[in-house]
């Protein structure tokens, strides 16, 4: 049986090419600054990686926990993560890339398979995965942003006053610090014309009618709902002391994309302007009430 000839300086050029690419396109999905000096030294580190495989006796550093290791060097020269979490987030994107691309270049070698020379059509297989690299950097981020993160980050939302029932979209906000100063629990914002059929017709006309903030607060403890409502603080950009009106829902339920998780006696924010300029979603979501702790 014939040993098949391994070419040192192609092994190297193959796995630097792929090293980069790859390296590059996870710099771009994460969003950071490609610094291609970073990128080419991590590149031309795996290059040298690759051609320990054909030293003998070097085979020890090639099994898996290495590899990950190594792959994590990597990781760390290219991209140098401020932290733990842009760290992991990064290893993520570096290994679903390397999947994708060898996903494609197996595909190409399945659809160009013949009886002409491998060294051609392992040069299609590079061609391949380089595209497939290439093609994520440049439209995989766009694509996360308006595809796969609002996927993720978009909730039903259901809300429930007495015999009244709300529903709409709700957006994970990890900014949306509110808290009921009663109870100190997390409070959700919603969108007023979401919520106005569901609040009694007294409570509408002093929100819609009223526009002086001490008028609004005199007439508002005369309000059927009075015991339900709260005065929220908030600071905001060109707002530093400000104050949200809240009413307390008797049960709010999420669905967060498994199950439905249900809070009952929670405050929710009124907000009286548009959340979504498009319409996306109607309520912004607190991080602590998608898990019922």
């Amino acid at each position: 049986m014939a040993i098949p000839e391994v070419y040192a300086d192609l092994s190297f050029a193959i796995n630097f090419i792929m090293d980069f690419c790859i390296l590059w396109a996870t710099v771009r999905l994460i969003g950071s600054q490609v610094v291609y000096k970073r990128i080419v030294f991590a590149s031309f580190l795996g290059g040298i990686y690759a051609l320990a495989y054909i030293i003998p006796g070097m085979e020890c550093w090639f099994s898996l926990p290495f590899k990950i290791l190594f792959s994590c060097l990597m990781i760390i020269i290219a991209l140098y993560p401020q932290n733990w979490a842009e760290f992991s987030k990064a290893f993520l994107y570096f290994y679903g890339i390397n999947f994708i691309v060898a996903g494609a270049t197996i595909a190409i070698s399945y659809l160009f398979a013949s009886k002409q020379s491998g060294t051609n059509f392992s040069c299609l297989w590079l061609l391949g995965g380089v595209l497939s690299a290439l093609t994520i950097g440049l439209f995989g981020q766009k694509y996360l942003l308006k595809q796969v993160l609002p996927a993720l980050l978009h909730f039903d939302v259901e809300l429930r006053f007495n015999d009244f029932h709300c529903q709409g979209k709700g957006f994970l906000d990890t900014g949306n610090n509110l808290r009921d100063p009663i109870t100190n629990r997390p409070v959700i914002v919603a969108e007023y014309q979401l919520l106005k059929n569901c609040l009694p017709e007294d409570l509408r006309e002093v929100l819609e009618i009223k526009q002086d903030e001490n008028t609004i607060l005199d007439a508002l403890g005369d309000c059927s709902w009075a015991n339900r409502l709260r005065l929220i603080p908030f600071s905001s950009i060109g707002k530093r002391n400000g104050i949200l009106l809240g009413v307390r829902a008797d049960e709010i339920v999420v669905n967060n994309g498994s199950k439905d998780v249900f809070h009952q006696n929670m405050v929710v924010g009124i907000y009286r302007e548009k959340l979504s300029s498009q319409g996306e979603y109607q309520f912004l979501i607190p991080a602590e009430i998608i898990e019922n702790v």
